[in-house]
């Protein structure tokens, strides 16, 4: 959406959203639901009925977290515009290079690539709202096997 109301290139291909929905974030959001319960989980008060599953601040972390890998990922593929495009991000003006279509899929490779590393690391980071990310860090295998077998998927997929 940004790029496109921007006139920059649009950043992923078709191919590549289903390679991310099917291959790169469905492994490991499984992997998420077969994370082990806490052990203390118990030991705590019930929440209110009337108090809603998701709060407020839950909110404000998920919306936060996907504001800044957008823009993140934005700011890595106008880089790769710059880098690979003789310093154009414009589609006009990327459209008059010669051999454009090869240089806007370098562009979009490093984006892409950056885009699944970023995912990969999210879905560790979701593993929980109280709690940092090292803590526990490998006691999911599941999630770890998904984690390579996406990455495995990705480089078989560029290179």
């Amino acid at each position: 959406f940004f790029c496109i109301i921007c006139g920059i290139p649009v950043m992923r291909t078709p191919l590549q959203i289903l390679f991310l929905i099917l291959v790169t974030d469905l492994p490991p959001s499984i992997a998420l639901g077969m994370e082990p319960g806490e052990s203390t989980i118990l030991q705590e008060k019930p929440r209110p009925k009337d108090e809603p599953v998701v709060l407020m601040w839950m909110w404000v972390s998920m919306v936060l977290n996907g504001a800044v890998l957008s823009a993140v990922i934005i700011l890595v593929y106008l880089i790769a515009l710059m880098h690979y495009c003789d310093g154009q991000i414009m589609q006009e003006a990327i459209k008059d290079l010669p051999d454009y279509d090869s240089k806007l899929m370098d562009a979009r490779t490093v984006a892409f690539i950056s885009l699944v590393w970023a995912e990969n690391i999210r879905a560790y980071c979701s593993r929980s709202f109280n709690k940092p990310i090292w803590h526990n860090v490998l006691g999911n295998v599941n999630m770890q096997k998904a984690i390579i077998m996406a990455q495995i998927c990705l480089y078989v997929a560029v290179l």
